[in-house]
């Protein structure tokens, strides 16, 4: 459905896929686009009407990815459909909590986030993301994946080859091609680096969220990268309205796969049930 009179900041319309039944939630994809959540989005319509549309990207003319307008599109897609409840998956998890803290009227009741990308105090490691920009930038696309796969993901692979010679990595880097996340997110390569990197641009002490006006639930997995469980009990620490739970056995990835670990807390969560 193309939500009538809302464009993105390039001038597109927008496009939003709604299915399930229930109160409204708006899922804010990650590093993959929104075409790969539905089978999440397919389980979460059990107990919500699901709205899922595709973030803001790098426009042509080489106009850049800004984190803002991705805060006015949610805004938007949220009056348009009056859902109040959102989900945000990595990048798009900052994107929600930045409109919940107040860059939008209040109209988000609660907001969760699995694996949110929180650069606070530089608790997000770039090394790895600044590898894969420049590997991309010099034509090495699966070399690029194998670091960005590092910077994401805890896979066997990506660890395999952490210290390994440039050839090894690339080796690495084409077998994680012929994975399905790997073929997802290596024709967004681009938007991913782009995006990721104004989300870094960000960075701030975990406080600035301190009067996030609705309830948030910051989900990290046992198997995601440290870093993304850092941040969210740093926030969850300085933010009163803010809790933060591991998700049992599950990576950055099972949210799409929609693992139960990883689904039923922040169902449950959304749904207004006590967790804890």
């Amino acid at each position: 459905m193309i939500l009538e009179g809302v464009r993105r900041a390039d001038g597109s319309p927008v496009d939003v896929t709604t299915e399930g039944r229930g109160p409204g939630l708006v899922l804010v994809h990650g590093a993959r686009p929104a075409a790969d959540y539905a089978r999440l989005a397919e389980r979460l319509g059990e107990q919500f009407t699901v709205h899922r549309y595709e973030r803001e990207e790098v426009g042509g003319g080489g106009a850049r990815y800004a984190v803002a307008d991705d805060v006015a599109l949610l805004g938007a897609v949220l009056t348009h459909t009056g859902a109040r409840l959102v989900l945000g998956h990595g990048l798009g998890g900052l994107v929600a909590l930045l409109a919940t803290s107040g860059l939008l009227l209040r109209c988000i009741d609660r907001v969760a986030v699995y694996d949110a990308v929180l650069p606070l105090d530089g608790s997000v490691p770039e090394e790895a993301l600044e590898q894969a920009a420049r590997a991309l930038a010099t034509g090495a696309p699966e070399l690029a994946l194998a670091h960005l796969d590092r910077h994401l993901r805890t896979s066997s692979l990506g660890r395999t080859a952490v210290g390994r010679s440039e050839r090894v990595q690339r080796l690495v880097g084409g077998v994680l091609a012929r994975t399905e996340w790997g073929r997802s997110t290596a024709a967004r390569l681009p938007q991913v680096l782009a995006e990721t990197r104004a989300g870094l641009q960000l960075n701030s002490p975990a406080d600035v969220y301190a009067q996030l006006p609705a309830r948030a639930l910051l989900l990290t997995g046992e198997r995601s990268p440290e870093h993304f469980g850092v941040a969210a009990r740093e926030m969850a620490a300085a933010v009163p309205s803010a809790t933060t739970l591991v998700a049992g056995g599950c990576g950055h990835d099972s949210l799409l796969r929609a693992a139960r670990r990883c689904v039923q807390p922040l169902a449950t969560f959304l749904a207004g049930d006590t967790l804890f």
